[in-house]
């Protein structure tokens, strides 16, 4: 019997930064914010996001790739829907298991009100892993949109293994 828990990385992509968490089972072992700084190029961005898979993937030996999919919204951005796909390819190359999961299932399964949001859902996160909180309702907008990556991120992770213990 395999008594090594399964080991997920969570990605919320995004154009700047990609947030990223790592779960060992269900526990929340590690939490980040990447910044790509290749952006003038889609051949340097691609690389660069290559390059922070693979050592994600070789330093916690990820079995699982969790994507937080893109919006509608976002799909209008040619080089999002790229990264995201290329996410998701790198992931397969590597013969990961991998799934998506949208916003609307963060707000569902996180949401715990009667008018699920995406904030309900992240606050619902800081009670179970209250690690998270110097990085939520930071004093400047820009500090929060740019942790919003680390929590979708986190969610997504969530979600996942909250949907895969009911199964079990």
């Amino acid at each position: 019997m395999n008594s090594s828990p399964n080991v997920i990385l969570a990605i919320a992509p995004g154009k700047r930064e990609l947030g990223i968490a790592v779960f060992a089972g269900a526990d929340l072992v590690y939490v980040s914010v990447k910044t790509i700084r290749q952006r003038k190029s889609r051949r340097g961005l691609l690389k660069e996001i290559n390059g922070i898979l693979q050592k994600l993937f070789e330093s916690f030996a990820v079995k699982t790739v969790v994507i937080k999919s893109i919006s509608q919204y976002q799909k209008r951005s040619p080089d999002l829907e790229k990264i995201a796909g290329w996410i998701k390819s790198g992931s397969v190359k590597n013969n990961l298991e991998t799934e998506e999961v949208t916003l609307e299932q963060i707000k569902f399964v996180l949401g715990n009100s009667k008018t699920p949001t995406e904030k309900k859902a992240f606050e619902t996160l800081l009670a179970t892993y209250p690690q998270l909180e110097r990085y939520w309702n930071r004093p400047n907008k820009w500090q929060n949109d740019y942790y919003a990556f680390l929590f979708s991120a986190v969610a997504a992770g969530a979600v996942y293994l909250k949907n895969h213990s009911e199964n079990d």
